[in-house]
């Protein structure tokens, strides 16, 4: 199970550096960053995950400031 995990773990790092180098190349060859995001945002919908992470993100720091601060009076 570790030799197919270490694979998994292999194929994604590259899949992940070969996008970081199609948007580097991207970038310097003239591309504006607004098309490229709007381009993956219509392939993958990264504004809904934003907002979902934000969120989540929102209601996790109020937990911990509840928790460290203790409930409002």
């Amino acid at each position: 199970m570790k030799k197919a995990g270490r694979v998994v773990l292999i194929i994604v790092l590259a899949a992940v550096l070969l996008g970081a180098v199609c948007v580097g190349v991207g970038l310097m060859t003239g591309a504006d960053t607004m098309r490229i995001y709007s381009a993956l945002d219509s392939r993958y919908n990264i504004g809904a995950y934003q907002e979902a992470y934000t969120a989540y993100a929102g209601e996790v720091i109020g937990a911990v400031t509840e928790a460290w601060q203790g409930p409002a009076a």
